[in-house]
């Protein structure tokens, strides 16, 4: 049985990104009903996944556009606009819009794991398209430059979309058309909200009778090898490594768990990483549990960078899940590397580098936003680091 106290077992055999991610989650502890996760199992990453699985599979597919109840009704009430009912607050612009109940209008309907990616075509049997825990209500101009490019940092190349400024928080969206697919970085204050509807995909999406098996990676020819145009058995999204850092970045808030419960009572199951935002760490952090073929081992993970923002110097966390080959690098905002940090092999575990706020050349580099680049064999991970001076 579930307790409120539980410490997930895995805890044990987690680096600095597991300590991160808990602390993180602890913040805000979301309220399912009574009973609601008593038969999860925690004595494996595979039987928690499957055991999660089990509790919010098989709910009720909401028509994407009907005369009667569709998507439109469930995501004008879990959108809506806190401070007033006749308006929503969409995901990128973070600006409100008044409620039009459907249609041609200035906001639709963003489907946060592109239906492109596995699932272009509804069905009765199909409920990804309509599955709206993952879709949001969204500008039109905004929808349409994010597209279907998977989540990730944006260093080079990049374009613009700012949000508004709305009940204490903005930000700017950026993203790239880059080959080849792309990248979107979702605007600071709604990170974790997509993180978490990617996270709920992959856990509900197991491949059952007439359903994708929906699988997060790094991978991203995998990602784009799922958009053939049909329904596929088994289709990828991500970036997972970026997911489980904006995961850490924005907590859940009340605005996030009041969209659990709204979309509950429509559709009759939960987002478990709302309610409980640690089993994210249980499931994909620790294992990172991707699928058969699809696991990165040698994949290096940057999980701190300590202090951020920064003077004159900071350092920065890793951890190996496999000895390795990494290199870590420095680049400006424009893409130009400004310095190669460190680069050698590593044996399995965590390790620390020290950033001093120097290029290249020795010289002390000046205030600004700078990208951080760990590659390995099976990939790169990427963190903002803040000089001010």
């Amino acid at each position: 049985m579930l307790h409120s106290d539980r410490t997930p077992r895995f805890v044990a055999r987690c680096g600095a990104v597991c300590c991160l991610l808990i602390a993180a989650a602890a913040t805000v502890a979301a309220a399912p009903p009574a009973g609601y996760y008593d038969t999860v199992v925690f004595t494996s990453v595979e039987a928690m996944r499957a055991s999660v699985n089990a509790v919010i599979d098989g709910h009720v597919k909401i028509p994407y556009t009907s005369s009667a109840t569709d998507t439109w009704n469930v995501l004008e009430a879990a959108d809506e606009d806190p401070y007033n009912a006749t308006r929503i607050l969409d995901l990128y612009q973070n600006r409100v819009f008044a409620k039009f109940g459907g249609g041609t209008g200035p906001y639709n309907r963003e489907h946060s794991w592109p239906n492109s990616y596995g699932f272009p075509d509804d069905g009765t049997s199909n409920k990804p398209y309509t599955d709206c825990h993952h879709l949001f209500l969204c500008d039109v101009e905004y929808n349409s430059d994010r597209g279907n490019k998977p989540f990730g940092e944006c260093v080079s190349g990049c374009s613009s979309d700012p949000a508004d400024s709305y009940d204490g928080a903005t930000g700017v969206n950026y993203f790239n058309s880059a080959a080849p697919a792309g990248v979107w970085e979702t605007w600071d204050g709604r990170k974790g909200d997509v993180a978490r509807a990617m996270f709920y995909m992959d856990v509900r999406y197991e491949g059952a009778v007439g359903e994708p098996d929906l699988r997060l990676t790094d991978n991203v020819a995998l990602i784009t090898a799922s958009a053939t145009g049909n329904n596929e058995a088994v289709a990828y999204m991500g970036l997972l490594t970026t997911l489980l850092a904006w995961h850490v970045q924005d907590p859940v808030d009340a605005k996030e768990q009041d969209r659990n419960d709204v979309v509950f009572s429509y559709q009759g199951n939960r987002n478990p990483f709302i309610d409980h935002p640690e089993w994210v760490d249980d499931i994909f952090a620790d294992g990172l549990a991707t699928g058969a073929g699809d696991l990165l081992v040698a994949f290096p993970r940057i999980t701190g960078a300590y202090p951020n923002p920064f003077n004159p110097s900071t350092t920065i966390d890793l951890s190996l899940p496999a000895a390795a080959a990494v290199r870590l690098d420095v680049y400006g905002v424009d893409g130009r590397l400004v310095r190669a940090l460190w680069q050698g092999t590593r044996e399995a575990g965590d390790f620390m580098v020290n950033w001093d706020g120097r290029g290249d050349q020795g010289r002390s580099l000046p205030s600004g936003t700078y990208f951080l680049r760990a590659t390995g064999a099976g990939g790169v991970d990427t963190r903002k680091l803040q000089l001010l001076k």
